[in-house]
């Protein structure tokens, strides 16, 4: 198997209660992003990231992640500077209060806050720099592996130091010294963000007008090469460009990403500083296809809708066909019939293609939908029914079967070609919906099926499992908690066996650990 490299652009944009942050270093990592974006042509995946809002591909990318405050840039010294307010940059011989939270490496991370006693939380754990002493606290409901995150990140900022440990309630007064005085601090867990269903929008975009449209029970498929989608994750938001829109269009991406945004703050609640992506057709990374049963051969394929529904569907069967013909000029029905499905599956394609569109971002029809389906069904007819001929013949010559063809299947042959480019519109809504079936069956048949490797290994109960278990479980793979528990328990937990389990989509299998605190 062949893995293609993925690339990832991101821009990271720290989010400060202050505003020392000027607008300028923004407006430089967009515009840096952007050229480095171009000058691969359009190949990586580009992504916008605010602090506070990252998602986990981008954690993954940093082992540990630290965020600390202040910064480096001549931007941020300036407006220090202007506002004539203290500068917190990070010091390594200062007082210092990181959280440490998360518990893989997919959600751990480092963020120094205000260092106060009422930033503390009893679900994480803290280092406190004071000079060269460095403590770190553990919360009451803080978990076995924050507290070996918390070991990991206190070695990555002062290697080789000595560390003091304090659990919460036996703090030493020291601890709330450098704290400036003990306080009251939250005791409840940190909620996420609410796990929602993923939604694909088509649009139109004229200026500062966006009109967008759903597609519901969208597929694979419904991601054409003339056109833009938006999929809206709720805790992500990705711009989709097919590889037919104009250069110009692909430009908008992030404008149309942000109009977008705004839009769904009104309507759906979206988060402003939600993560957004610019992907384009052959280069979807795996947190966007995971949202959808992915076919590898499909998106492979190369060029409009047209030619890869031909390459994807007829492609072999019809070069086999093609070369058949030309060396057996017996039989001319073969080629004259595929030429006139093929010239009404292109005018069902490209209903327009005397003039050039106008709209940058093509309209979907319906009609039009019914009048390609039916096309597709009259060419595949054709060149299945002439594959067939093809290998009854073949096989007669490769084992020497002297016995002539069936006339009668000859014949069957010519009736149906000759009736297969031809289709009553009435059925087109009809014809529409086998195949939109068809494709989504062969998508679910395409879908790999992944069951955790650890399945038949020990098993262990359902509360040394959890991600806040008391008495957790070492010495196994954290990000498949769910893999060690037994057949009988994944049923009671679960409500569905392993098998079904694994079936599922991603985002739904990670959606159900969340829930279940297995994640």
């Amino acid at each position: 198997m062949m893995f293609t490299p993925l690339l990832c652009n991101f821009a990271w944009h720290s989010v400060d209660k202050k505003s020392l942050f000027s607008q300028d270093d923004r407006m430089t990592a967009a515009r840096l992003a952007n050229t480095m974006w171009t000058s691969m042509k359009g190949r990586p995946v580009q992504g916008r990231i605010f602090q506070g809002k990252e998602p986990p591909q981008f954690i993954a990318l940093f082992q540990p992640m630290v965020v600390l405050k202040g910064g480096l840039s001549t931007g941020y010294k300036k407006s220090v500077e202007e506002q004539n307010v203290k500068d917190e940059t990070y010091a390594s011989d200062g007082i210092a209060l990181i959280r440490v939270s998360g518990t893989s490496v997919h959600n751990n991370k480092a963020v120094q806050v205000d260092a106060v006693a009422a930033s503390l939380n009893s679900y994480d754990c803290f280092l406190l720099q004071s000079g060269n002493t460095l403590f770190i606290w553990q919360g009451t409901s803080s978990t076995f592996e924050q507290h070996q995150w918390a070991t990991n990140i206190a070695e990555f900022l002062k290697p080789g130091a000595g560390f003091k440990h304090a659990k919460e309630g036996t703090e030493s007064s020291a601890f709330w010294f450098t704290l400036g005085g003990k306080q009251s601090f939250s005791s409840n867990k940190v909620t996420t963000d609410i796990v929602r269903d993923p939604h694909l929008y088509t649009f139109s975009f004229n200026k500062v007008l966006l009109q967008v449209s759903e597609v519901f029970n969208f597929v694979q498929d419904d991601l054409l090469s003339e056109d833009m989608l938006i999929l809206d994750t709720h805790s992500e938001v990705f711009i989709w460009i097919g590889q037919c829109v104009e250069t110009k269009d692909k430009q908008k991406a992030f404008d149309i990403g942000q109009k977008y945004i705004e839009l769904a703050m009104c309507l759906e609640g979206l988060a402003s500083d939600v993560p957004l992506y610019k992907v384009t057709e052959g280069n979807e990374p795996c947190f966007f296809t995971a949202y959808f049963s992915w076919d590898s051969a499909k998106a492979a394929a190369h060029g409009n809708s047209f030619e890869k529904k031909l390459a994807i569907l007829f492609g072999t069967i019809f070069h086999a066909s093609e070369s058949k013909d030309k060396s057996n000029n017996a039989s001319q029905s073969g080629p004259t019939q595929r030429a006139s499905a093929l010239a009404a599956l292109s005018s069902a394609f490209n209903p327009h293609s005397q003039s050039k569109p106008t709209n940058p971002i093509p309209a979907r029809s319906t009609k039009g939908s019914s009048q390609r389906a039916a096309a597709v069904a009259a060419l595949s007819s054709v060149l299945t029914a002439e594959q067939k001929k093809a290998q009854v013949e073949g096989s007669a010559r490769r084992f020497g079967r002297n016995s002539p063809p069936d006339s009668n299947a000859t014949g069957s042959f010519k009736e149906e070609t000759a009736s297969s480019v031809v289709w009553d519109p009435a059925e087109d809504s009809a014809e529409n919906a086998d195949v939109s079936q068809s494709n989504d069956v062969n998508s679910e048949e395409n879908q790999d099926t992944v069951v955790g490797e650890n399945a038949d290994e020990n098993t262990y109960s359902y509360e040394r499992l959890k991600a806040k278990s008391r008495k957790p479980v070492t010495g196994i793979d954290y990000k498949q908690r769910e893999a060690y528990l037994s057949d009988e328990e994944f049923q009671t937990v679960f409500g569905m066996t392993k098998q079904a389990f694994y079936q599922q989509p991603k985002w739904k299998q990670d959606m159900q650990k969340r829930k279940f605190d297995l994640f």
